[in-house]
């Protein structure tokens, strides 16, 4: 009789353990925020930007770990909360204080602890593997722990890393993961960005809200012992050909690779290499990539033993060649193709209302680089923040060229800090450079944080010779008339009306930034009690005409040697009003196709007047 009581009690309270569950994967919702795009009320808990997170290294097999967490602040001196319901639930990967979260706020102490518990396919593709956790980004310090034990810590707010997680997992059933983060935001000389966590209620100016902790996408995925860990895709259209490099888990690993180029599912070239050696592939007739016609091939990789297949992943290229040329004068001009081009694109600070750091979809990601192109735009300079690989990947398939911005800090950096900085540069270029789209590297901004501009372009040139490199962008900003007089381009600031630097015949000179024609549109605004308008206008028509002026100088600019143009902004954000579009999306600024014939007029011949 006891016994079978004690059985009733034990079903009882497995049933409320199960009810309580329950409840608990329920408690969370989206937070309140002052403003939200449309594809907010897209976001399906179960499937949380379901999309691959690294197009340009992937497998067919991996398990996506977004969705609902637990979470909970977090002290110095806690303990890691083993088996332990956490406080409250967040919406991983977006940050912290976003309204995607659930959270949105600051944390007390920059420290937090998420949880959640994951099962392991049974499926036959995940039998006798290793098991590879990736975390696309977590800002800014992260210790990752799988049942019960440390798997790894990492610190750098962009970019990816990863662990073999094989050895902590159980044979059976659920698995425990545990992530510290820590975000000093602008309290120590780290990358942030335009992130400012000393103004989460109080935004000001050019910077905004903080994004801390994970913020880009979690998965796990299953390899073989011997795998292919990273690659190096380059191309030389002079000589029509492709290079691979495959770099294995491991500097022992001495497997063959085979790698096949295909053009639109038909294999074009073939060949047979080493890991960590450069595989050449001759292309007899290349389509080139560009933004009026981004063809992409497909690269597929092969790791083998003897004739066994070990690992196999897809990826692509695009055939391209960024170079500078001679243009007026003898000056020098960034080619593309071994063509001219003239770069026309705006600022872009990847911000989203909802999701702060992280767009809310992968739909959202391409609708901003589909509409830039719509714009008239051949280029986008990505300020100071480093996207997801998705981002990119649109870049890519959409044919648009890329500035890439590194983010930079406001304050003078330790030693360690600036170690720290440099070990997230290379990483910033590695884990692009196989990206057709980017093509100029952008190592500092306006002097913000600067050290060492010369030696730190020069080793980014060294690193990716295939690219331009801008040491300072913004030469005559903070600090008027320093130029480092290192690298590709020099770029000077000029806002109202653009300008051109004195051009050189060594680097191709750019206006790295002018604009800001901005106004406040009602209902659409962020910070409505004191949103700030770098130039105040009328309205759509007064700020339309401005910007026709600004674009007839810049035409005639090109005769004194200017090869680019960057428009300050794509939207606004938070309480910076100066964009295109608002912040939400959803209303347009500037008159559409007036804005894109007077893009078009700088880099194409048209016979439409401004």
């Amino acid at each position: 009789m006891i016994h079978r009581k004690l059985t009733y009690l034990t079903f009882a309270l497995l049933v409320m353990l199960s009810t309580i569950s329950v409840l608990n994967a329920q408690e969370w919702k989206k937070a309140e925020a002052p403003l939200e795009t449309v594809w907010a009320s897209k976001v399906d808990t179960d499937s949380v930007l379901p999309e691959y997170p690294r197009p340009i290294l992937q497998r067919k097999d991996w398990m996506n770990l977004n969705g609902i967490w637990e979470f909970q602040e977090a002290e110095l001196s806690d303990r890691v909360p083993f088996k332990t319901l956490l406080d409250e639930k967040i919406l991983v990967p977006y940050p912290i204080e976003s309204a995607m979260s659930g959270v949105r706020r600051q944390l007390k102490n920059h420290r937090a602890w998420y949880r959640r518990t994951f099962d392991i396919p049974k499926d036959k593709a995940w039998k006798d593997k290793e098991f590879i956790l990736h975390f696309g980004a977590v800002d800014y310090e992260a210790v990752v722990y799988v049942n019960g034990r440390c798997a790894g810590q990492h610190k750098g707010g962009y970019d990816a890393f990863s662990f073999n997680i094989t050895s902590f997992l159980e044979e059976e059933g659920e698995q425990e993961l545990i992530v510290h983060i820590y975000d000093p935001g602008n309290i120590e000389g780290i990358a942030i960005g335009k992130q400012n966590n000393e103004r989460f209620s109080d935004p000001q100016r050019y910077t905004y809200s903080s994004s801390s902790g994970i913020w880009q996408t979690v998965w796990i995925e299953p390899v073989s012992k011997s795998y292919i860990k990273d690659l190096h895709i380059t191309n030389d259209i002079d000589h029509k050909t492709i290079t691979v490099k495959a770099i294995p888990e491991s500097q022992r690993n001495s497997h063959d690779v085979f790698v096949a180029v295909k053009e639109e599912g038909r294999i074009v070239a073939t060949a047979r290499g080493k890991v960590n050696r450069d595989i050449e592939l001759a292309i007899q007739y290349p389509k080139l990539w560009s933004p009026d016609a981004p063809f992409l091939y497909d690269v597929e990789l092969i790791l083998m033993d003897s004739n066994k297949v070990l690992d196999r992943i897809q990826s692509y290229t695009g055939m391209r060649k960024i170079a500078l040329g001679e243009g007026v004068k003898g000056l020098k001009v960034i080619e593309l193709n071994n063509k001219a081009i003239f770069q026309m694109g705006p600022l872009d600070q990847g911000y989203w209302p909802d999701g702060i750091y992280t767009a809310p979809t992968d739909e959202a990601l391409k609708w901003d680089v589909a509409q830039i192109k719509e714009f008239g735009y051949n280029m986008i300079r990505k300020h100071i923040k480093i996207e997801p690989q998705r981002w990119y990947y649109w870049c890519d398939k959409l044919g648009i060229l890329v500035w890439q911005d590194m983010p930079n800090t406001f304050k003078q950096r330790t030693e360690e800090e600036k170690t720290l900085f440099e070990v997230e540069l290379q990483e910033m270029v590695k884990e692009h450079w196989n990206h057709p789209s980017i093509i100029n590297w952008v190592v500092f901004n306006e002097h913000w944080g600067i050290y060492d501009p010369v030696r730190l372009t020069e080793m980014v040139m060294a690193l990716d010779s295939h690219r331009l490199v801008t040491g300072n962008s913004g030469i005559d900003a903070g600090k008027p008339n320093i130029d480092y007089e290192v690298g590709h381009i020099k770029d000077n600031h000029s806002y109202r009306p653009p300008n051109v630097p004195f051009v050189t015949q060594k680097r191709a000179s750019v206006c790295g930034e002018y604009g800001a024609i901005g106004y406040k549109v009602k209902g659409h605004i962020w910070d409505v009690d004191g949103p700030w308008v770098h130039h105040n206008y009328k309205g759509l028509e007064d700020a339309t005409s401005e910007y026709e002026k600004f674009i007839q100088q810049i035409v005639d600019f090109k005769k004194e040697g200017l090869s680019a143009a960057v428009y300050t902004q794509w939207t606004d954000v938070e309480n910076e009003m100066n964009g295109i579009y608002t912040y939400d999306r959803k209303v347009i600024k500037l008159d559409k196709e007036r804005v894109k014939r007077a893009n078009l007029s700088t880099y194409q011949k048209t016979d439409k007047p401004l």
